[in-house]
């Protein structure tokens, strides 16, 4: 998922999405729809509520936040991909759709009972994946929840680490040194841990344990 840019007015020179976007949901959607339902859930328990306000950053096509509507949850979806949010915009549902840099929204604090980040920290450099989480705890009200999908450390599974090691190698250099050094420190987990944030065990996880999804209270 796309946004890493620095002020919420600014719209990218080039969209790296533009190709993609069109056949994302095609390509990826069905490896993401049990992901998307296990956050999707995730946000409707605890301190959130139907009718409460949440945001999704980086949320590429829309199809996380078109589900979360669906719930009964008021979303806005926050990217950077013009491209993405075209066809995210085209869902209907309800959501609302800003092209913004994740990292830095513009949006009031305190404004969500519950943010989603969805498979975007392991695609950022370090500094910039730390930024958009912090971007999300401002955002949060406290007792709410940030809810992240990425993927993790485990033993096993040979066949789907290979397979999305692949996949994040084709998504070009930058992107795949991001993952491996993501991955080198520790996956998902680690990278919540040396944020400070208590992950604990993942609600679920998928592809042989290769992808978990946490939910944080802040």
């Amino acid at each position: 998922m796309a946004a890493h840019k620095n002020t919420m007015e600014a719209v990218p020179r080039g969209d790296e999405y533009s190709r993609i976007a069109p056949v994302y949901d095609v390509v990826v959607g069905p490896f993401l729809r049990p992901v998307h339902e296990a956050m999707t859930a995730a946000l409707g328990s605890g301190a959130v509520r139907p009718g409460d306000a949440v945001v999704d950053l980086c949320c590429g096509t829309g199809a996380l936040a078109d589900m979360a509507a669906g719930a009964g949850l008021r979303v806005v979806g926050v990217d950077l991909s013009p491209a993405m949010l075209h066809q995210a915009r085209g869902r209907g549902n309800g959501v609302r759709y800003l092209l913004a840099d994740a990292a830095a929204t513009g949006l009031e604090p305190a404004g969500f009972a519950g943010c989603a980040i969805s498979f975007a920290l392991h695609e950022k450099p370090p500094e910039i994946g730390r930024a958009i989480l912090a971007e999300a705890l401002r955002l949060v009200r406290p007792g709410g929840l940030v809810v992240v999908a990425d993927y993790r450390t485990a033993n096993g599974a040979r066949l789907a680490g290979a397979a999305i090691a692949l996949v994040e190698r084709l998504a070009g250099r930058d992107h795949h040194a991001c993952y491996r050094h993501f991955m080198e420190k520790g996956g998902c987990s680690a990278f919540l841990t040396r944020f400070g944030l208590d992950p604990g065990n993942p609600l679920a996880c998928f592809l042989g344990g290769r992808v978990g999804v946490y939910s944080v209270v802040v």
